[in-house]
């Protein structure tokens, strides 16, 4: 508990950096306090669930979201059709009582045939990025909570190392799960955020090859990682942009 204890103190603290981004059209879009919710599932045919629910974002005008998109697992499955539905709120607030609006257990025959919910989250962004969904790595990490701080200014770093070293559309987020059960607990989130498979591949081969002056910056996060906990790819797509 006393660990438990700690590690929310250590990221109450860091808030105070964090910014997330709200849907304003279809380009980039403008940092701001928010948060987001994640309803984890498998969808045996994945591509069939996204065409339904792109047809019908009436959940999404529900639960008041500003934007809200899904990923699909690329690699690194835990189970077949692996995916996931986001939704990006305005604050912590305004995405837990969204939750409530909306129940994914109790979705219309429609939605719930043609997929199986898994869990469910809340998350707070603990750093400022664009919401730009694309080809994600996304990695669960451990952290020590007085080190916290100083892996978001790191990530920070990273982030800034990679655009100006000839990757200018790379986004990083980290961000940290509310409710999300034994899944996610004491764990955060990390998202390494390309447009597509091959800009990101890039940056591997550029790595490997000994050619990136960003590889400091990457071995200054990897240094406050005191594990990792999953590892996979994933690619999104913003399918709501609020009204």
């Amino acid at each position: 508990m006393k660990k438990i204890t700690q590690f929310l103190l250590s990221i109450a603290i860091s808030v105070g950096l964090s910014s997330v981004v709200s849907a304003d059209d279809h380009g980039p879009q403008a940092t701001m306090e928010g948060s987001f919710t994640t309803v984890m599932m498998a969808a045996p045919d994945v591509a069939k669930y996204v065409d339904t629910m792109k047809k019908n974002v009436a959940p999404f005008q529900v639960m008041g979201a500003s934007g809200a998109g899904y990923c699909v697992t690329q690699s690194g499955h835990e189970y077949d059709g692996q995916m996931m539905v986001w939704s990006a709120f305005s604050s912590v607030q305004a995405a837990l009582v969204g939750a409530t609006k909306y129940d994914p257990s109790s979705a219309p025959r429609m939605f719930a045939k043609l997929r199986d919910v898994k869990y469910s989250v809340t998350w707070k962004p603990l750093k400022p990025f664009k919401l730009m969904p694309g080809y994600e790595r996304v990695q669960r990490v451990r952290v020590a909570p007085q080190n916290v701080p100083a892996f978001l200014a790191a990530m920070t770093d990273f982030e800034t190392a990679l655009q100006q070293g000839g990757h200018p559309d790379f986004f990083n987020g980290v961000f940290l799960g509310i409710g999300g059960g034994t899944h996610e607990a004491q764990t955060l989130m990390l998202r390494s955020i390309t447009p597509d498979a091959e800009s990101h591949g890039a940056m591997f081969d550029e790595y490997f090859a000994g050619e990136a002056a960003w590889a400091g910056a990457y071995l200054a996060v990897a240094q406050l990682i005191e594990s990792v906990e999953s590892d996979n790819f994933e690619i999104c797509e913003q399918i709501y942009f609020g009204e």
